[in-house]
Parts: C-alpha cells; sequence; structure tokens
C-alpha cells in the first residue's frame, strides 16, 4: 500500500458528477421512464458507471456512495469500533499511540481471521494514514498534558456539584459584579526558562543545543491575583532567602511587594501579608463585598488570622474542589502559561542580548516585562468563562470531563453492533497487546486479496483484545481525610478550624518527655554540639560534672530544651564575661563557643565550662 502523498496530486476527472443528478438518473431508467442514453445527456452523468448503478441490487442512495480504488483491510463496522475504543481510552486518560493502534489493527486483522498485507506484526504506516484521513472527523494526533492519578479521580460530579451550590447561593445573597469576583493561586519562577522554542538549524544535525542561564535555579514563588473583569493585583513574590533587600525587587511590576522564605516556599504567614495587601487595593465594604477563590492550600485552609481578617473585611473566601485546580482554576486555564511563555521568551532575549550573568537578582524585572505582556483582560475574562464561574455555567463540564473520575469503561452504542454476539472465551489482556502468529496460507497476490466475509458469531472487538483499565479506588482510614469545596468565611468552617488548632495544640503537649519527635531533635542536637566542640577540661571534676548534667538533661523537658538552644550564643551589646577566664564577648577573635547557665543566666566558653551538653549549670550554682 503505498504512502500517503503529500504533494499536490492533478486534479482527476473521475466521480466528477453530482450525487443529486446521479440519484436521479438511476431512478428515471429502473422506473423505465426513459431510455439509457437519454438519462445520460439530461443529467450529465457517465454511461458505464449508470449502467453500473442501474443494474445493481442497492437502492440509489447506498450505491452512488461506494468508495473508488483499493478496499479498507477491516470492515466499517470494525473501524468504527476501533474509532470508539480509542476515544473512550483517551477519556479515561490512557490514549493509545501510533505504534499501539497499528499493533491494534494487526491483532484484529489476526483474529477475525480477515485477509491483510501487513508484516512484522503490525500494520503499516500507511494503513494508518489513510485510517486517520478517513475518520478525520473524530480523530487527530494530540499532544496530551500530564495529569496525575489524584487529578483524574479527584474531578468528579459530586463535587464540583457541590461547589457550585456555594457559589450559587452566595450569588443569591450579594449579586456580585465580575470586578468584585477575585482568583488567586500560586506558581514557580526560576533563572532557568521552563519553555525552550524551536529554532532553525542545520539539517540531519543530530543535537540542536540552547543557552540557558544555569543548570537549575532556585525557586521563586509567585503569588498573581485577577478578577472576572480584567484586574490584576499586583504580585508577591517570595524570594529562597533569609534576608529581604530592595535589589531583588527592581524592575518588578507597579505595586508588587517582596517577601523571603529559606525555601521560597508560600507560608501561612506570607499569604497573610498578601491577603493584607489584597484588601488595600480591592478596598472591600459593606455594600461592596468582595469574592475570592482559591484553592486548598494549607497556608489558606488553615489559615485562621485570614479568615478572621476577611470576615471583618467583607472578603467572602471559598475553596475549590480538591486536585481540580487544572480544570476549575481561572489562573491555571489562562493566565499561568502565557506568563511562564513570556518569562522565559525574556530569559532567551536577555541571554542573546545582554553581556552579564543573568542572577536571581533580575527575576523581578524580566517578570515584570513579561507580567505587563500577559496582564490583558481578554485572558482574565477567558479564564473565569471556560471554568463556568462567571457568568455561571455549571454545565460547561459535560459527562465526558467525569469518566475517568466515575470509573465507567463502557464504549458508546453502535446499533451495527447489535446483531453480533462475542464469545465469552475471549482471552483479556490488561498490559500490553499480545501478538499472534499470522495463519499460513498462500503468498503473492492472494495474499492481498483484501475483502474477507467472516461469521458474526465470533468475532473480535478492540475492548475484548486490550480492555479498558478500571481504576481501583482502595478506601483506607489511615491518613488525612481528603478536602472538599467549602464556604471558608462561614462560622460552620472557622469554630471547625479553631476546634482542630485548639485539638492539635493539645495534642502536642501531652508527648512522652523524651520520645517522638521532640526526643529525637534534643538528640540530634545533642549530637551537634557534641561534633562541633572539643572540650580540653580533663580533671575529674569535669567528668563527674558531665555524668550530673547528662542526667538532668533526661528529666529536662524539650520545651526547656528549645530556650536552651535559643540563647546559644551572646550579642554584642551584652558584651558578657566569661565566669571563667573574664574575657570579654567583644574580644573573641577565633570565633569560640559560648554557653550560657541557666541558672544564674552567665555565660561562659565551652572549653573553660567543660561542658558538651545543651543544659548546662555552671559549677557556682551547682
Amino acid at each position: 500500500m503505498p504512502r500517503t502523498q503529500l504533494s499536490p496530486k492533478p486534479k482527476s476527472k473521475r466521480k466528477s458528477w453530482t450525487s443529486s443528478n446521479m440519484i436521479e438518473a438511476v431512478k428515471a431508467v429502473r422506473e423505465k421512464k426513459m431510455g439509457l442514453k437519454k438519462a445520460i445527456k439530461l443529467y450529465c452523468v457517465p454511461k458505464t458507471t449508470l449502467q453500473r448503478f442501474v443494474h445493481s441490487d442497492q437502492p440509489p442512495d447506498e450505491v452512488i456512495n461506494t468508495t473508488i480504488g483499493r478496499k479498507p483491510v477491516l470492515q466499517s463496522h470494525l473501524e468504527e469500533s476501533l474509532v470508539s475504543y480509542l476515544l473512550v481510552m483517551e477519556r479515561n486518560y490512557y490514549g493509545l499511540t501510533r505504534q499501539d493502534v497499528r499493533k491494534m489493527a494487526y491483532q484484529l486483522a489476526v483474529r477475525n481471521n480477515i485477509k491483510h498485507p501487513f508484516r512484522n506484526n503490525i500494520a503499516g504506516r500507511a494503513w494508518l494514514d489513510h485510517f486517520l484521513l478517513r475518520h478525520k472527523d473524530k480523530l487527530a494526533i494530540r499532544s496530551p498534558t500530564g495529569t496525575s492519578n489524584a487529578r483524574a479521580q479527584g474531578f468528579n460530579k459530586e463535587a464540583v456539584d457541590k461547589f457550585f451550590n456555594i457559589i450559587e447561593e452566595e450569588f443569591q445573597k450579594h449579586n456580585y459584579p465580575p470586578e468584585r469576583i477575585f482568583n488567586v493561586d500560586e506558581t514557580g519562577l526560576s533563572i532557568v526558562q521552563s519553555k525552550i522554542v524551536k529554532v532553525i538549524g542545520m539539517r540531519g544535525k543530530r543535537q540542536v543545543g540552547s543557552l540557558t542561564a544555569a543548570e537549575r535555579g532556585s525557586l521563586v514563588t509567585v503569588v498573581s491575583a485577577m478578577s472576572a473583569s480584567g484586574i490584576f493585583i499586583p504580585p508577591l513574590l517570595i524570594f529562597p532567602r533569609k534576608n529581604m533587600t530592595q535589589t531583588l525587587m527592581k524592575g518588578a511590576p507597579p505595586g508588587t511587594i517582596g517577601r523571603c522564605h529559606p525555601l521560597g516556599w508560600i507560608q501561612a504567614n506570607l499569604f497573610t501579608d498578601w491577603f493584607n495587601h489584597f484588601v488595600d487595593k480591592t478596598h472591600p465594604t459593606e455594600a461592596s463585598p468582595v469574592l475570592l477563590i482559591l484553592d486548598g492550600h494549607y497556608s489558606h485552609t488553615r489559615n485562621l488570622d485570614v479568615l478572621i481578617a476577611a470576615r471583618a473585611n467583607h472578603v467572602t473566601i471559598i475553596s475549590l474542589p480538591p486536585h481540580s485546580t487544572h480544570k476549575m482554576q481561572p489562573l491555571d486555564r489562562s493566565f499561568m502559561s502565557p506568563l511562564k511563555t513570556y518569562y522565559s521568551e525574556e530569559i532567551r532575549q536577555w541571554l542573546l542580548n545582554s553581556n552579564r550573568t543573568l542572577t536571581p537578582y533580575d527575576i523581578a524585572e524580566l517578570l515584570g516585562r513579561a507580567y505587563l505582556r500577559c496582564q490583558t483582560g481578554a485572558i482574565a475574562v477567558n479564564g473565569f468563562r471556560v471554568t463556568g464561574i462567571y457568568p455561571i455555567n455549571r454545565n460547561v463540564f459535560t459527562d465526558a470531563d467525569y469518566i475517568a473520575s466515575s470509573g465507567e469503561t463502557t464504549l458508546q452504542p453502535r446499533a451495527i453492533h447489535d446483531d453480533l454476539c462475542v464469545p465469552s472465551t475471549i482471552t483479556h489482556v490488561a498490559i500490553q497487546i499480545p501478538v499472534s502468529e499470522p495463519q499460513p496460507g498462500p503468498s503473492g497476490q492472494a495474499h492481498r486479496s483484501l475483502p474477507q466475509v467472516f461469521d458474526a458469531s465470533s468475532v473480535v472487538l478492540p475492548e475484548h483484545i486490550l480492555p479498558v483499565p478500571t481504576p481501583k479506588n482502595k478506601k483506607s482510614n489511615r491518613g488525612r481525610k481528603s478536602s472538599a469545596p467549602t464556604l471558608l468565611t462561614g462560622s460552620p468552617y472557622k469554630k471547625q478550624l479553631e476546634e482542630s488548632i485548639k485539638y492539635s495544640a493539645q495534642k502536642g503537649r501531652s508527648r512522652g518527655r523524651g520520645r517522638g519527635r521532640s526526643g529525637r531533635q534534643r538528640k540530634a542536637n545533642s549530637s551537634r554540639i557534641h561534633n562541633n566542640q572539643e572540650s580540653t577540661s580533663s580533671d575529674s571534676q569535669s567528668s563527674d560534672f558531665s555524668a550530673d548534667v547528662s542526667v538532668e538533661e533526661s528529666d529536662t523537658d524539650s520545651t526547656e530544651s528549645k530556650s536552651a538552644l535559643e540563647h546559644a550564643q551572646p550579642t554584642n551589646e551584652d558584651d558578657a564575661c566569661c565566669i571563667f577566664c573574664s574575657e570579654n564577648y567583644s574580644n573573641n577573635q577565633r570565633g569560640e563557643t559560648w554557653i550560657q547557665c541557666q541558672s544564674c543566666e552567665m555565660w561562659a566558653h565551652t572549653e573553660c565550662s567543660g561542658c558538651d551538653a545543651e543544659y548546662y549549670i555552671c559549677d557556682f550554682c551547682n
């Protein structure tokens, strides 16, 4: 079978007649209203074609649909079943590749005893090209988006309906205009571009490189918010540092605020800072309240300070269903992808035109350029529209979107299969498509005689060769219960959160001494102090004292141990004096370690005290 030709072919004169004229000509000749020659001249149809259609036993509407050229290897009902099977597998996130479809076609031909021209236990690429061409109205080769199993199972109709019930109830109370409906979300950026664009290079070269700023970069979190009318709140940038400097904010979008965290992650206190910034920009009042929609991150839903501030400032907060932000988060649907695309382009332009190395101090400037490019009203409006939040449309998601979570694996009904009896002895294979050996038979043109009629009682369909995988939801009482869409600013949730925080605090205080996490932490701290300090005292008095300290340490609560570690070193402002050698801390030039007595709170060199434990009582107090 020849490959699909990409070059334009000369226009053929075959089948140049119209279907309506041919139908009328066939009817006129069959009903003996006119002869063959008169019908040819009256309806402008070819003689041989009209003769063939007149002598056919099929109705005129069916006979004119006869295809020209070679017949397909698989019969029409098998191809239709394969099309339905491919669509169901794609909806369940188990889409088949080109190679899988070619193997499936070979198995269908072998198991249904259809003569075929396939070789090497796989259908040819030409067959796949023509198959996609015959069903181009339903099938196309797509690049799928990676979706975790939690997202596939978490996005279900029950959770989505519950979210829209909450939204509709709030709209009935306040009737929020689009400029008072906001969505907030976080994303991570780095000095290494996340998207590499295609470039023009030498044909045949095995690898084409593209310059990046570094091998990998540290994470900078960007907290963005936008409204359903196209209003954008200046973002919050969280840098992976301990101390904040205004140099990091050079070139940031106007009104941007900056914070620091050792890992660059969003935390509850940092989100509280952003919320105060959000209130300052939106100015919510009792007459003009604000609706804020966010995901279920713990810094959002377990943040009592934010909930109290929201209730006091007339801000209603609603959380999205868990594992559904890829479908229902407006920022994820329309804003984050253009932002990272433009940001990666700004990095590429920087490397192309700048003579100095890109550093974390330049992230805000590059973000400022990219942020202003994608900060458009169309992006914001489309984000809320495709998620059904504004205008409210709970039917924006069809039943096909919930197939993966519902576990439905049945194929679409096909009327052509109603009279087919499928044997129950078909072996199901759930991992890979099995390969069957071809049946011996004549070779050459006889082997390529494609039309074949087989018994319908022994038909094998694609779902019998490779059944659609059925997800198994294992129920367990272990671990944290999954969340649900909630009105976070409502009194029931606020009361539940306060009780949960109070219970966690009581549970932490009731832990046994020297056990669990606190005991392991104290042991680790003691080991670290012992490794970093070398005691020079070897007299028996010091040894006896160390033994007493170890006994005292074992009976000390973990909270007292933490207090001792917080005062590990004096400050220059105190200018402490060693109680043994009388040397001032300000004159310490060798970087010696100091330790504080927990009784008199006096300081001493670790070497002078001869103590390597974290809980210390000096000789005078002892």
